[in-house]
């Protein structure tokens, strides 16, 4: 049973190469044709018609013709009419449709369909017989065809010879079967691998499959023998384009081992395997590649679990960045006045601290401003805390939209505020506070008026470390506050005054 699929299409190709030659003898003429003798008995049918014609002619007696014409249309089935006609072209005696079914191409030559036979008179022409034979086609075509006797000797020779060629190559392919010289202790041996096997020959047709490679596709070692490898339906990982490179084809051209090709293979009910193959040749004497061995080492499951590893990777990596972000974002919350968005007081020393040890180390300069609204409680008090958050965040985006990108404003306090000017002197941080006063009283800057008062401190008056500069500053600006508000003072004139 293992070679009844390759002995059935083997012996059912012989039968068709039989058939082809009977029909190449019976189209070069050597053997009989029934149209042949179908045309001989209406030769003989219309011969006879005709003697009988010429006798009734001779004595004008044409009764006995009618009579015979008659019968040949009703019991002849291949008959369709006849008629006897005058050399005038009048009809003298009919039988059937003759009139209207007679009507050949040459009126003066016999077909196999329209047989026309001349009649004499004392030598001379005198009429002839017509008869309208059925044509091959409305005979039907099955009919027509079992007529013929290669039709029916294929039948019957085809039956015969299926089963003789179907006993004789069960026997032939015993000897012929590649898998036949390979030892059985050798197709054990490879049936207990793991890996799967495929002994190919120089065709890359599979000789021998094991155990292990068929369980893989599903399918058995014998129904693979013959089966091109490439033809299994093999295409490239994470694609659905069909594989165009195999190892074993490479092997069997180049006579080189090629290793580590990975192919996919959709097995049905089982849905995809991944192979990781190998290729090497099988080289004769002349070290020509006769055959190759292909083996495939199921990968399936490692595939799956590192495509499973990536994406959880891929998660991590996702997770990390968004880990990443919300403690930018905490972090930022953190530095940041929840109500102002400058930096809170925190952040603000931690940056004036790396600023002023720049600045002292470059010997650069750099001015500090506290400045605090006047009479803020007064506003909270009378116009309520939403309007007196309103002034407060006006006042810190003034400061901020007035500042370089070096310099910086950090909320110090409740209503008070601390920046610092990088490179600045005392008269330079006197008149960016001059116009940052002028720009809070103007009419209009927020919904209730408000006037801010400043303190200026800078490195030239000897502050040693951040704190004492920022204390410096506090103090011009606790003078800023006796002195009437509103205005802006530098510690040198508190000192002064």
């Amino acid at each position: 049973m293992e070679r009844l699929g390759p002995l059935l299409r083997i012996s059912a190709g012989l039968v068709l190469l039989t058939s082809v030659i009977l029909i190449g003898l019976d189209l070069a003429g050597f053997l009989p044709l029934p149209s042949n003798r179908v045309v001989e008995e209406r030769v003989r049918l219309c011969e006879t018609l005709a003697a009988q014609a010429a006798a009734a002619v001779e004595h004008d007696d044409f009764s006995a013709v009618r009579a015979r014409l008659r019968t040949a249309v009703h019991r002849n089935a291949d008959v369709l009419s006849a008629a006897l006609r005058a050399v005038d072209g009048q009809f003298v005696v009919t039988a059937g449709e003759h009139r209207m079914l007679w009507n050949p191409e040459d009126p003066e030559r016999s077909t196999a369909t329209h047989v026309r036979v001349p009649l004499f008179r004392s030598g001379r022409p005198w009429g002839a017989i017509e008869v309208r034979f059925q044509s091959g086609a409305s005979a039907g075509l099955l009919a027509a065809l079992w007529q013929r006797p290669l039709v029916r000797i294929l039948v019957l020779m085809g039956a015969l010879s299926f089963v003789a060629y179907l006993l004789f190559m069960r026997r032939t392919l015993r000897h012929l079967d590649p898998s036949a010289v390979i030892p059985g202790r050798v197709q054990a041996t490879l049936d207990v691998m793991a890996e799967g096997v495929l002994l190919l020959d120089k065709d890359e047709r599979i000789v021998l499959a094991n155990e292990a490679f068929a369980g893989c596709v599903g399918r058995s070692p014998a129904s693979l023998r013959g089966v091109k490898a490439s033809g299994l339906g093999w295409r490239v990982p994470r694609s659905r384009e069909a594989a165009r490179r195999f190892p074993w084809i490479d092997a069997l051209r180049d006579s080189e081992a090629v290793t580590a090709i990975p192919l996919v293979l959709d097995v049905e009910n089982e849905g995809s395997r991944i192979f990781m193959v190998n290729g090497c040749p099988i080289l004769d004497g002349w070290d020509r590649a006769k055959g190759a061995i292909a083996t495939f080492d199921d990968v399936t499951e490692l595939e799956q679990n590192r495509v499973a590893l990536e994406e959880a990777l891929k998660m991590l990596e996702g997770s990390q960045e968004e880990i990443r972000v919300q403690n930018e974002e905490l972090r930022a919350l953190a530095q940041s006045d929840p109500l102002t968005g400058v930096p809170n007081r925190r952040a603000f020393l931690e940056r004036f601290e790396v600023e002023f040890a720049a600045a002292k180390r470059q010997d650069d300069k750099l001015a500090c401003v506290m400045a605090d609204i006047d009479h803020f409680k007064r506003v909270n008090d009378t116009h309520g805390h939403k309007v007196g958050d309103e002034v407060i965040q006006r006042v810190a985006e003034a400061f901020r939209s007035a500042l370089r990108d070096c310099d910086a404003v950090g909320r110090y306090g409740g209503e008070e505020f601390c920046i610092f000017l990088v490179g600045a002197d005392d008269e330079a941080a006197v008149r960016m506070a001059e116009r940052l006063r002028a720009k809070v009283s103007s009419p209009g800057f927020a919904q209730v008026s408000v006037t801010v008062s400043f303190g200026i401190s800078s490195l030239a008056f000897g502050a040693g470390d951040p704190a004492e500069l920022i204390n410096q500053a506090d103090e011009a600006l606790y003078a800023s506050k006796h002195a009437g508000r509103n205005r802006v003072t530098r510690w040198d004139e508190r000192k002064a005054g």
